[in-house]
């Protein structure tokens, strides 16, 4: 097989790419899909300079289209099944881990809600607090840890206040005369 029947493989071959793919999403998301198609695409090329390079007969395709299809579909049932053992494994390290405080009855915080109230903030800003409240580090060493000026640090953490007063203050019942 010549470049000229590489080309010609690979142009029979990435015509059938929207094929290929609609194949794949039988296991996978339509992103992991279009992957799974590209890197079967990378391994037809690869397969075609090893046997050029070394001439090995075994290794000739005799049917290519018979082997991307086989190749996409294996590429995809792997990238499901590690998916789901992601998960899997994802699930259980939450479940180990529990919620974010733990419950002390001498503290007057409601757990759940603060970190509900936690999980609202912005990245950059439950970080610089976690660090502060949570871990007792100075602005300065926030800001050295992170990269920053500490004015930023400074005004992400009165940023971050600002938005966990309004989420977890309790509103005064109302007093009817």
């Amino acid at each position: 097989m010549g470049t000229s029947d590489l080309e010609r493989l690979t142009q029979a071959v990435a015509g059938r790419a929207a094929g290929l793919a609609l194949y794949a999403r039988q296991w996978v998301d339509a992103a992991t899909a279009e992957d799974v198609v590209q890197e079967a695409l990378v391994a037809l090329v690869a397969h075609h300079q090893r046997w050029r390079n070394f001439a090995d007969p075994g290794s000739r395709l005799e049917k290519p289209l018979a082997w991307i299809y086989r190749t996409v579909r294996n590429g995809a049932i792997d990238r499901a099944r590690s998916a789901a053992r992601r998960r899997r494994r994802e699930q259980a390290v939450a479940q180990m881990r529990g919620s974010w405080f733990e419950l002390r009855p001498d503290v007057q915080l409601d757990s759940q809600a603060a970190e509900q109230a936690l999980r609202q903030l912005p990245a950059e800003h439950r970080e610089v607090v976690v660090l502060r409240i949570w871990n007792d580090l100075r602005f300065v060493e926030i800001a050295e840890i992170l990269g920053l000026g500490v004015s930023t640090v400074h005004d992400r953490y009165n940023a971050a206040l600002k938005q966990l007063r309004l989420a977890l203050e309790k509103p005064c019942p109302n007093k009817t005369n």
